[in-house]
């Protein structure tokens, strides 16, 4: 019996290498699977490894700070490097996003996706983690970056979206580390703000899809909407 999308992501999040001869033929399916099953590869492989190393307990209160916060005041930068491993190994339950039924609205996809997966991500960034191939993770999706965008990025995956996989980046502006999430299929009401635990986030459509850009109430994440907006393009536009 073949494995429909919506089953597909829910055991991908909560069971991502079960041997499932259904879920490992959905795995190889789409090109979107695939690359889906391979992030969720990648931070399972990240777990195990975070889950072997030793972590001074005296971390436990920068973590909560950050985790609540997205503090950038601590400057102990192999010390960050620990505590963004410990912060993944926390729990599948709290860092990976596990995908359920589906989401009723765009806000609810946001507020899950980035309260799993946003601390992680700021972690990382505030650890100085290199960036992969910026363009190369957009362009799997039809779209590029202006230079004034590629060059904020600190961290960037592929996540899952609600209309299949999608883009989680981590921006350094001058207003402090920013989280955007790129959903290439997904419409939305431009302009559109809402809060989030300990923030707010603010909704652009783009010409390919849309973004949701997250950051603290101080930092006015609606400033960054006029950027993202002219800085994620479809490959095939002219010029």
């Amino acid at each position: 019996m073949s494995m429909d999308s919506t089953e597909f992501k829910r055991m991908l999040g909560a069971e991502p290498r079960s041997q499932d001869p259904g879920f490992l033929r959905a795995r190889d399916s789409t090109p979107e699977s695939r690359a889906a099953a391979a992030e969720a590869d990648r931070f399972e492989d990240l777990l195990e490894r975070a889950l072997a190393a030793d972590v001074p307990a005296e971390l436990t209160g920068d973590l909560l700070a950050l985790a609540e916060q997205g503090s950038r005041s601590w400057r102990r930068p192999r010390a960050w490097a620990m505590a963004a491993s410990l912060m993944i190994a926390a729990g599948a339950a709290v860092l990976i996003l596990r995908l359920n039924s589906g989401w009723a609205t765009v806000q609810d996809y946001v507020a899950e996706h980035y309260g799993h997966d946003g601390a992680a991500m700021l972690a990382l960034a505030q650890a100085g983690t290199a960036a992969p191939n910026i363009q190369e993770t957009l362009a799997e999706f039809g779209v590029t970056a202006t230079p004034e965008l590629a060059g904020l990025v600190s961290v960037i995956k592929i996540c899952p979206s609600p209309e299949g996989s999608g883009v989680h980046m981590v921006l350094n502006t001058d207003r402090g580390l920013v989280t955007l999430i790129y959903m290439p299929h997904t419409a939305v009401s431009d302009g559109e703000q809402f809060a989030l635990d300990g923030g707010d986030a603010y909704l652009v459509a783009l010409d390919a899809g849309s973004a949701a850009i997250i950051g603290s109430a101080s930092q006015n994440v609606s400033g960054f909407g006029a950027l993202v907006h002219s800085a994620l393009r479809p490959l095939t536009e002219p010029g």
